[in-house]
């Protein structure tokens, strides 16, 4: 592989799916190989997996392949809503995946978990929490279920989650214990350690450069417009206020509605605005 001469140097990589953990090592082995001679030394290098695709002897490849930060989908912890996801893995199988990657020489594991699914009590949200805080992961992302009309989990459901104050209990709740254990809410639905933040995904919530490669994947190389508005204010950060200039009118009205606020030079989303922020990002898109 050679890297285009007006690309810089790659600072990390993100091997997504799909599942890739279904290729062997030797595959992976022969994607890495060409793209870690164009990278940054000790880059961060990310792949996902499913809980019931890994056991600690491919997991210890991994490393020696250099991959140092794994992604697991758990999803949750509940074996009915697994079964409903049609996810693979059980809920044993998560917990038995956090092991074997700590035995294998992970200390960089983020669980990827869902809300707000179809007949989720707030007290199973409680449970999920809890157990993932138990597997102690230096990173937490966590997404609230949308169900898209036509797809087969559309069809399948018969119950949908349509109580939108549920959700945001459920929300409120995945915020407060999180940031009261230790973990620092820095995008929309991440939290991390200190130190352990997803140094791919800022790059590009910041509307970075990046390389896609394979079948549906894309490039950017576009480093202003609106998706630097829209992915920007997704970190609680937020942006600097120059960076809204001719959306003066938006910005007014977005503050006086309570949902963006002006500090230390960045216009962020407020608290009220983490819970509406759909309605933020259609001002800037």
């Amino acid at each position: 592989m050679v890297r285009p001469r007006h690309v810089a140097a790659l600072r990390s990589i993100y091997i997504g799916g799909g599942t890739p953990t279904l290729l062997s090592i030797d595959h992976l082995k022969r994607i890495l190989d060409p793209v870690k001679t164009q990278c940054i030394a000790s880059p961060e290098i990310s792949i996902e997996a499913n809980p019931g695709t890994v056991n600690k002897e491919y997991l210890a490849e991994l490393r020696k392949l250099g991959i140092n930060r794994l992604s697991l989908g758990a999803q949750t912890f509940n074996d009915k809503h697994l079964k409903m996801l049609e996810r693979i893995h059980s809920s044993k199988e998560i917990y038995q995946a956090v092991r074997d990657a700590r035995s294998a020489g992970f200390d960089n594991i983020n669980l990827d978990l869902i809300y707000a699914l179809p007949c989720q009590t707030l007290d199973e949200v409680r449970f999920d929490i809890k157990e993932a805080l138990s597997l102690t992961p230096e990173h937490l992302s966590t997404y609230s279920l949308q169900i898209e009309k036509g797809t087969p989990l559309y069809r399948r459901v018969s119950t949908r989650p349509e109580d939108e104050d549920l959700s945001a209990d459920m929300y409120e709740y995945i915020i407060d214990t999180l940031t009261a254990n230790g973990y620092e809410h820095y995008e929309i639905s991440n939290f991390a350690r200190p130190g352990f933040r997803c140094k791919h995904n800022v790059n590009y919530w910041k509307n970075g450069n990046w390389i896609g490669i394979g079948d549906g994947a894309k490039s950017n190389e576009d480093k202003e417009g609106k998706n630097t508005l829209f992915l920007g204010l997704r970190m609680l950060e937020g942006l600097p206020t120059e960076k809204f200039a001719g959306y003066e009118k938006e910005v007014a009205e977005l503050r006086k509605d309570g949902l963006l606020a002006e500090e230390n030079g960045n216009y962020k989303l407020t608290r009220k605005g983490l819970f509406l922020a759909n309605l933020v990002f259609e001002k800037f898109v």
